[in-house]
């Protein structure tokens, strides 16, 4: 069981060794005369190891050896050429305890020094359990140990947030790709399910089966969304995303989209208000993906027969405006800060409104990727307006 531990890296840590080891075995109650003779062979190897190794390391164990206790302590450190088993300060120690053991395996040499615990004593788990609280508590008693406590402690703090952050970067890079295998794998059964319905709805049939077959279209298209937001999404996080940039007319792309953007909406008043023409360096498709994005959200969260008004600005800096405002639910000043995040949705809308939470974390990365940027403003209750900026293209 282990006591404590101490970095070997100056003679600063030589006194810090010794002081622990003379203090562990008196609390283990160990004679006096041992407990000098122990801290002393400790406090030899402890020099040699500082002297000529890297990243030296002493730590006190408590080893139960059959019905025989031992006090010992494991040196360890990156092996040197410059250091052996004959090493002075080696053999004077081998006088002072009577088991001294030495090894050397894959450039990291082990040493350890064993001290005979007496019957007499009553070692049990509980002492070694005190004695190990005791050093786990202990109060620095110099400037220097004050700092080498703190840095040690940084030192674990530091070392776990890397070992969690391992942790969450595979965990995302499993999720990740499970998504992307898992979208492609629906794709293929949803376009065939979508082919077929759309054939059926072409064939005479009764208004009822005619209304069925809208219905399962309707919700195959929803889940085909769904499917590619996935595939987006996990390609994004992977930077994968490949943009077919091209010089743009801002207005005559904006024109060519309009019944598309027409048909999103059909429940709704949309009102397009375009500025004068302006040169963007974009992937069409891409930016289309953002605009009918926000434009679907802003149907979604406003009562049918609202207003839906869709504004681009040219700016003084050279950046084209858009912004999509409606007359919807919302949102409050919490929401607002985590819209954008992936898999974000409203507790309160979850059950009144489908989606996976990612249209608006997709789209702000395509907008950043585009060197443009992405916000929303909004009161509760009196609807929202997104804006996002798109450069304007320079030859």
């Amino acid at each position: 069981m282990q006591l404590l531990k101490v970095a070997l890296e100056n003679e600063l840590d030589l006194t810090l060794a010794y002081k622990k080891s003379i203090k562990a075995a008196e609390l283990i109650g160990l004679s006096r005369s041992t407990q000098t003779a122990f801290a002393t062979a400790v406090s030899e190897v402890c020099r040699e190891v500082i002297d000529k190794t890297h990243d030296g390391l002493v730590t006190l164990e408590i080893h139960n050896e059959g019905e025989r206790h031992h006090l010992a302590a494991v040196i360890t450190y990156r092996q040197s050429e410059g250091i052996n088993n004959l090493e002075e300060g080696f053999q004077y120690a081998r006088k002072l305890v009577p088991i001294f053991l030495y090894a050397v395996s894959e450039r990291k040499g082990t040493i350890q020094l064993k001290m005979g615990i007496p019957k007499a004593v009553g070692i049990s788990k509980t002492k070694i359990l005190m004695v190990s609280s005791y050093f786990e508590h202990l109060e620095p008693s110099t400037p220097y140990e004050e700092v080498r406590q703190r840095n040690q402690q940084l030192y674990l703090i530091n070392e776990q947030s890397e070992q969690a952050l391992q942790q969450a970067e595979y965990l995302n890079q499993q999720k990740n790709e499970f998504l992307s295998v898992a979208s492609h794998e629906l794709k293929t059964p949803l376009t065939i399910l979508r082919a077929y319905t759309q054939m059926a709805l072409k064939t005479d049939c009764s208004p009822i089966t005619l209304s069925h077959l809208k219905k399962v279209d309707d919700q195959a298209s929803k889940l085909q969304t769904m499917i590619t937001q996935l595939l987006d999404i996990s390609k994004i996080e992977d930077t994968e995303t490949e943009y077919n940039l091209e010089a743009t007319s801002s207005k005559q792309y904006l024109l060519d989209m309009r019944d598309l953007i027409m048909q999103l909406v059909p429940a709704h008043q949309l009102l397009i208000h375009l500025n004068d023409d302006s040169t963007l360096y974009i992937d069409r498709l891409r930016v289309e993906q953002v605009i009918m994005n926000i434009i679907g959200n802003a149907a979604k969260y406003s009562p049918a027969g609202t207003q839906i008004v869709f504004t681009t600005a040219l700016q003084a800096n050279g950046e084209v405006l858009f912004s999509v405002k409606d007359q919807g639910i919302g949102m409050s000043e919490e929401e607002l800060i985590k819209i954008f995040k992936k898999f974000y949705r409203v507790e309160s809308i979850i059950k009144q409104y489908n989606g996976l939470g990612i249209g608006l974390f997709i789209s702000s990365k395509i907008i950043n990727n585009h060197g443009g940027k992405i916000w929303v403003e909004s009161i509760f209750g009196h609807g929202c307006t997104f804006f996002f900026t798109l450069p304007v293209y320079k030859d």
